[in-house]
Order: C-alpha cells, then structure tokens, then sequence
C-alpha cells in the first residue's frame, strides 16, 4: 500500500473514532443526569393530630319534667346555664388559645369555641314515652386536639420538628344529656 492511502486510511480511521467517542460519551452525561437526587425547596408547617375520644362538661343542672299523657310526647325544657366552660391550651408560650384554635379549624373539620358563658337559658326538646320522667342537662362536647410543627427536608422527606402544644377545645357549646325512667330517677347521658 502506498504512502498515500496509508494517510486517507489512517484519517478516516481517526475520525471514526472521534464520531463514534463523541456519540458515547453524550448518553454518559445524560445518564449522571438522570441520577441526580431529587431535591425539594424545603419549608415549614403546622399539623394538626386529634388525640382520642370526645368528653362532656356540664353547664347547668339537670331538669326534669313528666308525660302524663298516654302517647310520646316532645317536651320542652328550659335551662339557665350556672357554668361557664373555656377551650385551653397548653404548650409554647409564644402560642395562644386563639392561634391553636385557628390551626384546628385550618386542618380538621372541626369548629372550636373560645369560651362559653353562664347566664344563659338554653332549650332543649326531647320526646318522652308515656308515664315516663324526662332528665336533661346542658353540657359541652371537648376534643384534644396536638399541635405539631413539620418541615419538608431537601431530599422530599417530611421531618417532625416538636410538638407545640395540646389544644382541648369546645367543639360542641350545646350538648344535652339526656335519659328518662318511670323510676324516681335517672343520671342524663351525653
């Protein structure tokens, strides 16, 4: 073979090989890409845990009325309030009953009372069976409610931060209890 083929060969040989490494080295880069841990901008925020099961506080005392008649019958029954009830929190400092209250309605479907007054005459109606004596009582319905603070890491994972505090708010401000007996008396239930 003569000088001269030699050289074309040997160029074309050389630029074949720049072709071909140029065109596997591109689906590298891409692939590292690819490969890169997903990251998330990271932030903080506030979660809201119901903690068991709802509990009763009275707000007055229990009444009572008879049906003497010989067929159910709704009775009406009128209580003034003696007791005033309060949701409380308890936990950072920096945080009140009404910024742990407004966690609670942001993230449940709960609404929570800051307080309910004495003083008030409240109505209830119930339907009594015959011969039978009605009992109520004006109560209020609680629920413990735990204020969390979360983060979202870089890496996407959510990290709890503390516990901010415990919220037991009013989420019933008028509950009756009731029960009724032919005995001499009975203890209204919520």
């Amino acid at each position: 073979m003569n000088l001269r083929n030699k050289r074309a060969l040997s160029a074309t040989f050389a630029t074949t090989a720049l072709v071909t490494g140029a065109f596997t080295a591109l689906p590298a880069t891409a692939s590292a890409a690819d490969r890169a841990p997903m990251r998330c901008e990271g932030y903080t925020y506030s979660k809201v845990i119901k903690l068991g099961t709802p509990w009763y506080a009275s707000r007055g005392p229990v009444v009572s009325k008879r049906n003497s008649s010989s067929s159910k019958s709704t009775l009406v029954y009128s209580v003034k309030t003696t007791k005033t009830r309060t949701t409380t929190w308890g936990g950072e400092a920096s945080a009140s009953v009404g910024w742990g209250i407004a966690q609670v309605e942001a993230k449940t479907k709960y609404e929570v009372a800051k307080s309910v007054a004495k003083g008030r005459t409240v109505t209830n109606r119930m339907t009594v069976d015959p011969g039978k004596r009605g009992y109520t009582q004006p109560m209020v319905e609680y629920q413990k409610f735990q204020v969390e603070r979360w983060r979202e890491l870089g890496n996407c994972k959510h990290d709890r931060i503390e516990i901010v505090g415990i919220l037991k708010g009013i989420t019933s401000s008028l509950h009756f209890a009731e029960c009724q007996t032919r005995q001499a008396s009975c203890t209204p239930k919520p």
